[in-house]
């Protein structure tokens, strides 16, 4: 009987422990559902997008796109068209995603006239040479990963929300740090399978876009080689009709025939 009555004491003073603020978090899984809708506030979204490159040897050769996302129902497409430079004018890559079915995501690059469907590791190919991964332009947290934890961190005077991964691709964890204030991404850390910090993701420059604040850098750091990618937004439109031409059109729905 005694035994009992100490097990209980524990379990009650461990359940004590658990703050009504924690208790109320809810599921990490929730926060990271609450930080896309953030980013992506309408069902449609377009801007202009700016790819600046640099490491150790200089600043490599700047990148113009297109990014158009159109959501319909459980029905994401997103496309990012390359305009400039004119070696690579025309290169486009799309995600597309329907609710219980596993995400695709191809790339036509323009220089090879070379159709690629980014399936498996693929997906971590580096993206015009950038720091940038082609999972990394889908903008929010890898969508393929398990989020297993989360917690409260208290970070420049600020009151932040963190969700944790379970092992992932070759990441021993991804780390998301949301501000609870906007729902939005203040970092994203990646950890190597040895449990290093290899790569860092952080969102700023928030702007006001229509009433809905929206992140317009985005910046990709190899904590190893000092290396660096920024992605810088501008023009962004909400909520405006989208030509599906843009997609139907696309080199790559033409190689494939539109299914």
């Amino acid at each position: 009987m005694r035994l009992w009555i100490l097990l209980l004491a524990l379990v009650l003073a461990s359940a004590s422990l658990a703050t009504p603020d924690d208790a109320a978090l809810g599921s990490p899984a929730s926060w990271i559902d609450r930080m896309e809708t953030s980013l992506w506030p309408t069902a449609s979204v377009q801007a202009d997008v700016s790819l600046e490159s640099s490491d150790e040897v200089g600043r490599g050769l700047d990148t113009e796109m297109r990014l158009v996302r159109s959501q319909r129902g459980t029905d994401v497409r997103t496309q990012i068209r390359v305009i400039e430079p004119p070696a690579a004018t025309g290169t486009v890559y799309e995600v597309s995603s329907t609710e219980g079915k596993p995400l695709k995501r191809w790339v036509y690059i323009s220089t090879v006239r070379r159709l690629r469907n980014l399936v498996g590791t693929r997906r971590t190919d580096a993206f015009m040479g950038s720091d940038f991964t082609y999972e990394d332009l889908d903008i929010a947290a890898p969508r393929e990963s398990e989020w297993k934890s989360i917690d409260r961190i208290e970070e420049g005077g600020r009151s932040l929300v963190r969700v944790t991964s379970a092992p992932y691709s070759y990441y021993e964890r991804v780390e998301t740090v949301i501000d609870p204030a906007t729902s939005l991404p203040v970092r994203v850390s990646y950890y190597d399978r040895s449990g290093s910090l290899f790569k860092r993701e952080t969102f700023g420059e928030i702007q006001t876009v229509e009433g809905h604040p929206m992140p317009t850098r985005i910046e990709m750091d190899d904590v190893e080689t000092g290396a660096k990618s920024v992605l810088r937004l501008q023009k962004i439109r909400l909520g405006q009709p989208i030509d599906e031409k843009v997609f139907s059109e696309s080199p790559i729905q033409s190689r494939l025939g539109g299914r």
